[in-house]
């Protein structure tokens, strides 16, 4: 079967991701949408943890997500000031996984690893996950949320309580579902981006996607700061949750009913996945 392109995307741009150049060690995709005042603390923190890493060669794909504030012009700046940033543009707002996928259509790094503008996810930890998923049997290696400084209550409650559900539906064996903190072998991320249903909220999904695509994950724990700057998008959190749990039901035909059907159809054993487990440090 010839798959369509993913919801949100042209069939020209998925044509373009697939078999780009990779001349690079490492790429950092970050959606930006009216982040302004937190892009240069990004960039002279990733800038400044990147040297001396072992990680020679990088760019930062920054992603201006048809922002309203002076994000782009920021961006733009950042990009004659440091030839590592890139930047990338959509005249509206897409929502995040648009974002990686134009970041990683531009991108050129065997290595792609996800992150967001707010610095919640510390730039200081790239090096970390980028060694992992290189140096190891990894597809992919995910922060893991163990420590927090983010102060919402409400938002660690409901980000927590969603993580509890995938990972009861989906047979997770893992701490952190929903951490957008990832660095993946590139093949793997063009391959987990490739889904079948229209998502509402697909950033929570990567590890269900992988997990029954057979890749081997790992987790390396990890502190969740607070917002540098500036304020969160999802300005209803309760709502964008139950949202995001109406992509449940599509999920569970995705990666449980329609890979089980696959699986017998081929009659390869229920172990094949398994066989590649996912591990935690």
């Amino acid at each position: 079967m010839v798959r369509a392109a993913p919801a949100g995307q042209d069939q020209e741009a998925f044509g373009a991701m697939k078999g780009g150049a990779t001349e690079l060690d490492l790429s950092v995709v970050v959606p930006c949408f009216n982040e302004q005042d937190n892009l240069r603390e990004l960039v002279r923190r990733s800038v400044d943890a990147l040297a001396g890493s072992g990680v020679e060669r990088y760019e930062l794909l920054l992603v201006d997500d048809g922002s309203t504030d002076g994000t782009a012009a920021v961006i733009d700046e950042l990009a004659g000031e440091h030839p590592q940033v890139v930047p990338v543009r959509h005249p509206e707002n897409r929502g995040i996984v648009a974002g990686w996928r134009s970041g990683l259509q531009r991108s050129r790094g065997r290595i792609v690893l996800t992150t967001d503008a707010d610095l919640q996810y510390a730039p200081e930890d790239f090096p970390l996950l980028y060694h992992e998923c290189l140096e190891g049997p990894w597809d992919l290696v995910q922060g893991w949320r163990k420590r927090y400084r983010e102060k919402s209550r409400l938002r660690r409650l409901l980000s927590n309580g969603f993580s509890g559900i995938l990972k009861l539906l989906f047979f997770l064996p893992i701490h952190d579902v929903k951490s957008g903190f990832i660095a993946y072998r590139r093949e793997v991320f063009e391959d987990i981006l490739d889904y079948r249903f229209r998502y509402f909220s697909f950033q929570s999904l990567p590890t269900v996607a992988a997990h029954f695509k057979g890749y081997r994950m790992k987790q390396v724990p990890i502190t969740f700061h607070q917002r540098f700057a500036g304020e969160s998008t999802i300005e209803r959190p309760i709502i964008f949750s139950i949202r995001s749990a109406l992509d449940l039901p599509k999920a569970l035909v995705e990666y449980r009913f329609l890979k089980q059907r696959r699986k017998r159809k081929s009659g390869s054993s229920a172990g094949d996945t398994a066989s590649r487990a996912v591990n935690n440090r």
